[in-house]
């Protein structure tokens, strides 16, 4: 990821309505799946500024994991402890060690060499039981300068992601796409600004207007009521919750 998305990132999370509505579904994810009352030993694989580490704390202890010095540099702004250099690709953690592993918005990074592997270290470290969380940014066709500004390399389909999981041996107990009410207008701009041949080397994680970012985050908040009781058929990610064996 450019150096300055990581500014903007940490700068961000708090409040912008896209990480704000993002929390809120998967704490819906985890509030019906996750054991209750528990104490969890949780792994962020690719925590970035560290953000989602204050979330996660909901549930139980956490360790976080991450390629980039920069990204551990703002962790430590955050004063979170428990937070490594390391690829998700080659983890250095003992065998059986978590009940919960996340990783949001990470498998599809250029510094990820091997998705698979990553997913199949997962396993590896999690406890007979314990659940992953994945979320990823959906449709290849999708792909564009935002995903040029934060060093992706690849989008996911529901399919191709499930088939990894499945035969990494994981059990599936939600795969859906999310973000799908705001997905037509981002289509639809999407396609006019590779018509147009618009050029911007910067992400889509903007500084907003107040009112705006109240507004676009209605949609997200909908969404992590009715996630809970079935599936969006498409959408702007993918989210996987999956438990080992």
């Amino acid at each position: 990821m450019e150096i300055r998305e990581y500014r903007i990132m940490y700068e961000l999370e708090e409040n912008h309505f896209w990480y704000k509505g993002m929390r809120k579904i998967t704490r819906a994810i985890f509030e019906k799946y996750l054991p209750k009352k528990k104490q969890l030993k949780i792994l962020d694989a690719g925590c970035g500024t560290g953000r989602n580490i204050l979330f996660l704390k909901n549930f139980g202890k956490v360790s976080g994991i991450d390629i980039s010095s920069n990204a551990i540099e703002y962790c430590k702004k955050r004063e979170l402890a428990n937070i490594k250099l390391g690829s998700i690709d080659e983890i250095s953690f003992k065998d059986e060690s978590f009940d919960l592993i996340t990783c949001f918005d990470v498998l599809y990074h250029k510094r990820v060499k091997n998705y698979i592997k990553a997913i199949g270290e997962f396993y590896r470290i999690l406890k007979p039981g314990g659940t992953l969380f994945i979320r990823v940014p959906a449709y290849q066709f999708l792909f564009s300068n935002h995903d040029v500004a934060v060093h992706a390399k690849h989008r996911f389909y529901q399919t191709e992601l499930k088939n990894i999981l499945k035969k990494q041996h994981f059990k599936i107990l939600k795969l859906t796409y999310v973000n799908s009410l705001l997905f037509f207008p981002i289509v639809i701009e999407r396609i006019l600004k590779k018509l147009i041949n618009h050029h911007d080397n910067t992400s889509d994680v903007k500084d907003i207007n107040p009112f705006i970012n109240f507004f676009l985050q209605i949609p997200l908040n909908l969404e992590s009521i009715l996630i809970k009781y079935f599936d969006f058929p498409f959408g702007l990610s993918l989210i996987a919750m999956v438990k080992k064996g």
